[in-house]
């Protein structure tokens, strides 16, 4: 009886020190056919604009951190085959794109803008941004990233945000959400010879904010 008491003692110890799991739910849209998954301490929140399909709410109390996805139809490109679509992403979504989606909020500081950093399979790019919510809104420093992507006739926009002195904490967390969006597939890119490596990592992400991450491979 004695003998064992340690050996139950060292099994206790190696139960409590292993970490618990994570958990996520797996979320997708059959109209614009976005996927994604996001953890299960997350909680999924009401739209508030009529082109967001996806929001998300992290536990963050007056952070107010948050994570939502939109998509806009753009039926500009129909008649280019898609091995354009890089030529498309440098043309309509890159810089030109974010100063007018920028315009959206107030007081806007780029802290980080990227080229080929898009969603999924899409081509895109990326920013991250401080600002001040909108008149209409309650008045609160937000900072953000963002990223857009142009696939099959469509933009689609994911944005993260927290308050701005917290954003740091929940900067790898979002990247993590971004990461998971994938679209369903309905370009075959070895019929056009035109492939984004999509999985492979695009660099280190300078975000250069004295709360912030300096630097995040992605």
């Amino acid at each position: 009886m004695f003998r064992s008491l340690p050996a139950l003692a060292l099994l206790t110890a190696l139960c409590a020190a292993t970490p618990a799991k994570a958990d996520y739910f797996v979320w997708a849209d059959q109209k614009s056919g976005v996927e994604l998954s996001y953890a299960d301490t997350w909680k999924q929140l009401n739209n508030q604009q009529p082109n967001d399909i996806f929001t998300v709410g992290v536990p963050s109390g007056a952070d107010m951190a948050t994570c939502r996805v939109r998509v806009d139809k753009d039926g500009r490109y129909k008649i280019f085959p898609s091995q354009y679509n890089a030529d498309i992403q440098a043309i309509s979504y890159s810089k030109s794109y974010w100063d007018e989606y920028n315009a959206l909020y107030q007081d806007v500081s780029v802290h980080t803008f990227r080229e080929v950093a898009g969603l999924g399979k899409g081509f895109g790019s990326m920013e991250v941004i401080s600002y001040t919510t909108a008149p209409d809104e309650p008045q609160q420093r937000r900072t953000g990233i963002l990223f857009v992507s142009f696939y099959n006739n469509q933009a689609y926009v994911a944005e993260c945000s927290a308050t701005a002195e917290s954003y740091a904490k929940y900067h790898e967390g979002f990247l993590d959400f971004v990461k998971s969006i994938e679209f369903q597939k309905t370009v075959h890119e070895l019929t056009v010879g035109n492939y984004r490596d999509f999985l492979k990592d695009w660099g280190e992400l300078q975000v250069v904010l004295p709360n912030a991450v300096s630097v995040t491979v992605f």
